[in-house]
């Protein structure tokens, strides 16, 4: 009986020129976390990251600057390392800047105002799954910093 209301319905909206709504599920989605450009000091060096956020297959470049005064020794042919780790742990890229200038590897002396930058790229892997990972910056015996970007689409976005 009820069957019969069913298709006797559905035969008169077709009669009529109705259509049948199907509602469909909206995904729900949360919203993305608010990414600024990555930054980190501990005297006498700073750091940073030219993007938040990246595309596999892109680059990132590294900065980090040590600022006087202060003396640093700094590797003449490996300036700046950078060690790229995932969100377990695992180390998915490494490498180092070129070689320093001269006046800029060595023992560095710089004077209260002064400064020498040194910069390093990441050519992100084009098959690295989206996610956050964290960047270590190694300028000699100067403190190790940590920049954490994000990879491709991070959970959440839609």
């Amino acid at each position: 009986m009820i069957g019969s209301r069913f298709a006797a319905l559905a035969l008169l909206l077709t009669a009529c020129g109705g259509e049948v709504a199907v509602a469909t599920p909206t995904p729900h989605c949360r919203p993305a976390p608010s990414l600024v450009q990555p930054s980190a000091a501990a005297a006498p060096v700073s750091a940073t990251a030219d993007q938040a956020q990246v595309d596999p297959g892109s680059t990132v470049t590294f900065t980090e600057t040590a600022a006087g005064p202060a003396t640093v020794q700094v590797d003449c042919s490996q300036p700046l390392q950078v060690v790229v780790t995932d969100g377990t742990g695992l180390s998915v890229y490494s490498g180092d800047s070129p070689p320093a200038p001269a006046t800029a590897c060595g023992e560095v002396t710089l004077a209260s105002g002064a400064a020498e930058t040194y910069q390093v790229t990441w050519p992100v892997d084009s098959s690295l799954p989206g996610g956050t990972y964290t960047a270590t910056l190694v300028l000699g015996d100067a403190p190790e910093l940590t920049l954490t970007l994000a990879v491709g689409t991070l959970p959440g976005e839609c």
